[in-house]
């Protein structure tokens, strides 16, 4: 009965632990009923929720800035420290690109095939935008 107990608040526990508040937070339903779209507070405009819906139909997937040790926080802007740069990528087509893709002639939503993975120097990036954001599945600092 006792490992019962313990298994259960063990249990409990770890479902009430920050990833599944955080998960819990990023489940929700963005700018109206937009499931496939990361949850934001911000108050994005019809434009900018249907530039992300068209975005995320075509494939794309804003990957966030990630800093690469815990004095690269968001806002720290000391420049020796280092991230991992942001960029889009669509697991449609295998490509990628650095910045927000955009249509090309054919209406079809390109990027600029310089997307990488790689670390930078410099201080906190700037605060994702809400394309980016409402595109992204983890990670950044929800814009305004």
């Amino acid at each position: 009965m006792r490992t019962l107990k313990v298994a259960a608040l063990a249990l409990l526990m770890f479902a009430s632990g920050p990833a599944s508040q955080n998960a819990t937070a990023q489940s929700g339903v963005a700018t109206g009923s937009h499931s496939e779209l990361r949850s934001c507070r911000c108050s994005a405009d019809k434009a900018t929720t249907q530039t992300a819906l068209d975005l995320k139909h075509a494939g794309w997937t804003y990957v966030m800035p990630e800093p690469k040790s815990r004095q690269a926080a968001w806002g720290n802007r000391d420049g020796r420290t280092t991230w991992f740069y942001g960029y889009w990528t669509n697991l449609k087509n295998h490509s990628s690109s650095s910045l927000q893709p955009i249509k090309d002639g054919t209406a079809q939503w390109v990027g600029d095939e310089k997307g990488l993975q790689a670390w930078r120097n410099g201080g906190s990036p700037r605060a994702p935008t809400q394309v980016e954001w409402l595109c992204s599945e983890r990670g950044g600092i929800e814009p305004a």
